[in-house]
């Protein structure tokens, strides 16, 4: 399925107990997530309430 070329685009989800792995094809190679709705969804929904409750 990868390539010599795609290994070095290889990342695995940053999402707590995810652990899937994704191809970043983004254009400055900064992806976190496996999937916006899902991992990234969480990720930045608990750093908003934890920002809010510290106010």
């Amino acid at each position: 399925m990868l390539t010599a070329s795609d290994c070095d685009r290889l990342r695995e989800c940053a999402g707590v107990g995810c652990g899937w792995f994704f191809l970043d094809f983004s254009r400055n190679r900064s992806r976190r997530w496996c999937d916006m709705e899902d991992c990234g969804n969480r990720a930045k929904a608990n750093r908003h309430y934890d920002r809010k409750q510290k106010k």
